[in-house]
């Protein structure tokens, strides 16, 4: 693995991303019916009485049932109000988050399944990429290293660059199963936690990846992610420490 150095002075301060109210109240409500708060064919409360019961706006209440039925979890019916859905209907991403809050093993389970599919993926990327694909990869990793003291972009964009590898692989399976998982390491209290040291080391890691990919050198890309995600393993159990 490259040297490991950094920068960038946090000054020990951890950075949570804040939440809307609308998102903080969809929060609560998925986890409510995650619960079993709330059984599935169940309505829920009405706005106004939900608007009440956070002490929020009635248009605040709508948005966070807006986002609890784009995640399938339920369906609203007019003149009747919001009634939870099963399971099944779920979104994955909205199962895994649950998950991930309920089973302290998802953490590392995570984690594996990264390293299972993104390592490979790094390889078949170095036999696969066009000159537009490295062109793409190299834009995301130029925004993260400009976005290193921005919490919210550099998460963005580290998700961009993985993202862009993905689709450099030229199958077409592997963006769509990749992206519940990078929206469950968006969503995740570790990633949250935002440290720019760790986000300069990733463009780093970031950087030598493409530098592998762009020579077509696939066993060099599979080092040079598994690598990187041995890193990111070591910070992410540093973080779960108690």
């Amino acid at each position: 693995m490259e040297p490991e150095t950094c920068n960038v002075t946090s000054g020990g301060r951890v950075w949570h991303k804040p939440r809307r109210l609308y998102e903080e109240i969809a929060r609560d409500l998925s986890e409510a019916i995650a619960r079993g708060e709330y059984a599935p064919g169940e309505f829920l409360p009405t706005e106004q009485v939900l608007a009440e019961s956070y002490g929020a706006s009635r248009n605040v209440t709508r948005e966070a049932l807006k986002m609890l039925a784009a995640r399938g979890m339920i369906e609203a019916l007019h003149g009747r109000g919001s009634r939870v859905l099963p399971r099944h209907r779920w979104q994955l991403v909205d199962q895994l988050i649950t998950l991930f809050r309920e089973d302290e093993k998802v953490p590392q389970s995570l984690l594996e399944l990264r390293r299972i599919l993104e390592v490979e993926a790094a390889a078949l990327a170095a036999q696969r990429a066009t000159v537009q694909s490295i062109e793409a990869m190299a834009a995301a990793i130029e925004r993260e290293r400009d976005s290193v003291t921005d919490p919210v972009a550099s998460i963005e964009y580290d998700l961009q660059f993985h993202r862009r590898l993905a689709e450099a692989t030229g199958n077409v399976l592997l963006p769509e199963v990749m992206e519940p998982l990078a929206q469950l390491w968006r969503a995740s209290a570790t990633v949250a936690a935002y440290d720019p040291c760790a986000v300069q080391t990733a463009v780093s890691s970031h950087e030598h990846i493409l530098e592998r990919i762009a020579a077509h050198d696939a066993a060099g890309a599979k080092q040079a992610m598994r690598d990187h995600l041995a890193r990111v393993e070591e910070r992410i159990q540093r973080l779960l420490r108690p």
